[in-house]
């Protein structure tokens, strides 16, 4: 009989003492906190050439060997040493038909100072690209006329990156073209324009 008091004794003591370890608080065995993390929107770009950021470029149209009677040949002056180079994070959006969010961005080009010579068109062509990481976009501009007018010549850009620098991005290809049935309008000087490139949403 004392041996089973003795054990009911030490059983009481046992369980008082693990019900006392208890917490008495609201901590579990586990912790948890919240993170925020805010994206922001990016829109991004630049021309880039083997100095870093672009300047200016010369187009001068060679009149070496030309024959009396030959007209001067403009196509012969082209530069494509500048690349243009963009970041951009857009907002979700509705997939389209062509599987591109809505909210893509395109970039726009146009002549935003100084004038041309006389029936003498500055061509734009933009290459297609092969650095960077996303979704990159399109070319839409081949041997494209610039004017005051912004016209798309990269389109279709979602998020993404096409790296920084010389050779990376799309390529820019600079040529003049003559209209020979302006002629006439044609006179020596010195010219200069700025070309400006925008990057906004399609619409």
């Amino acid at each position: 009989m004392k041996k089973l008091v003795s054990i009911i004794a030490t059983l009481i003591f046992t369980t008082g003492v693990t019900m006392a370890s208890q917490p008495t608080g609201d901590d579990t065995n586990e912790a948890s906190h919240r993170v925020g993390i805010i994206v922001p929107t990016v829109a991004l770009v630049d021309v880039e050439g083997a100095n870093g950021e672009a300047s200016s470029i010369n187009l001068n149209p060679s009149v070496s060997g030309l024959e009396a009677g030959d007209a001067v040949n403009f196509s012969s002056a082209t530069d494509n040493s500048l690349w243009l180079n963009y970041t951009s994070i857009v907002e979700s959006g509705i997939l389209n038909s062509h599987g591109n969010n809505s909210n893509a961005r395109s970039i726009s080009a146009k002549i935003s100072d100084g004038s041309l010579p006389g029936g003498v068109s500055l061509l734009l062509t933009v290459g297609s690209i092969s650095s960077g990481n996303g979704t990159k976009g399109h070319s839409a501009a081949s041997n494209k006329a610039l004017t005051t007018s912004a016209q798309d010549v990269v389109t279709g850009i979602g998020t993404c990156y096409t790296e920084s620098g010389e050779g990376k991005g799309h390529q820019l290809t600079y040529t003049l073209d003559m209209d020979n049935g302006n002629y006439q309008d044609l006179t020596a000087g010195n010219y200069e324009v700025t070309v400006q490139y925008t990057i906004s949403a399609d619409n």
